[in-house]
C-alpha cells in the first residue's frame, strides 16, 4: 500500500543552469506543478522536498525538510536525506513511499501503475533502463532506521545504500526512455517535444 509520495525538487541543477523544478512545459505548467498534479491522482499525502528553496506555491502539498540540514553553503545531503525526511513526515509507518525525481516527465500515477504489481516483499522497487533510476521507485517505509543509520555515518550514495537491501528492478518502458531523466536544457527541450 502507498503511504505517500515525495517529489525530489531540491537538487543543485548545476548542469541545467536553472532550477529544474521551475522549468516550463508547453502548457505553461512548471515541472514541479506537473509532478504535483499527477501525484494528487493517487489520493495519498504529497510532499515536496525542495531543500529550503521555496519553489512550491501549492498549499495543498506539504513542504518537508531533509533529514540532514543543509551545510553552511546551502548544499543539501542528497536524495536519501530527502527520502528519510519524507518518511519521518508520514503518519503511517508501514507500506511504501513513492519517490519521484523532478528531472523526469513521467507522472507519479503512471509510475505507480507500473510498479505496484511488482512488489512482493521488496525493500525497494525501481525502474532500470540503460541505467538505474532509483529515484523513480517505491521505498518501504520501515527502511527508515537503516536509512538514518547510513546517513548518520556520512554516507550519501543511493546505490550504496541499496546494495544490501532486497531490491527489484523493473524494465523502464521504451517510450519512457527519453522522459526518465534530463540534466541539460537541450535534453529538456528534446523531452518537451516528445512529451508535447
Amino acid at each position: 500500500n502507498l503511504s505517500g509520495i515525495v517529489i525530489l525538487a531540491g537538487g543543485e541543477s548545476s548542469r541545467m543552469g536553472s532550477p529544474k523544478a521551475l522549468l516550463q512545459l508547453p502548457n505553461s505548467e512548471t515541472l514541479l506543478d506537473f509532478h504535483i498534479r499527477h501525484a494528487k491522482n493517487l489520493n495519498v499525502p504529497v510532499m515536496v522536498a525542495d531543500n529550503g528553496k521555496h519553489f512550491c506555491q501549492d498549499n495543498t502539498v506539504k513542504i518537508i525538510n531533509d533529514y540532514i540540514k543543509n551545510d553552511e553553503t546551502g548544499k543539501g545531503a542528497g536524495a536519501l536525506s530527502a527520502i528519510a525526511g519524507a518518511i519521518e513526515n508520514l503518519t503511517s509507518q508501514n507500506g511504501y513511499l513513492m519517490v519521484i525525481s523532478c528531472d523526469c516527465l513521467i507522472g507519479a500515477d503512471l509510475v505507480f501503475a507500473k510498479l505496484v504489481h511488482q512488489i512482493i516483499d521488496e525493500d525497494v522497487v525501481y525502474f532500470k533502463g540503460e541505467k538505474d533510476y532509483p529515484l523513480l521507485g517505491l521505498y518501504r517505509v520501515d527502511l527508515l532506521p537503516r536509512l538514518k543509520d547510513f546517513l548518520d555515518k556520512g554516507n550519501r550514495s543511493v546505490m550504496k545504500f541499496l546494495s544490501d537491501k532486497k531490491v527489484k528492478t523493473v524494465d523502464l518502458p521504451n517510450e519512457w526512455g527519453a522522459l526518465a531523466n534530463f540534466n541539460t536544457l537541450d535534453e529538456f527541450n528534446r523531452t518537451k517535444i516528445i512529451y508535447g
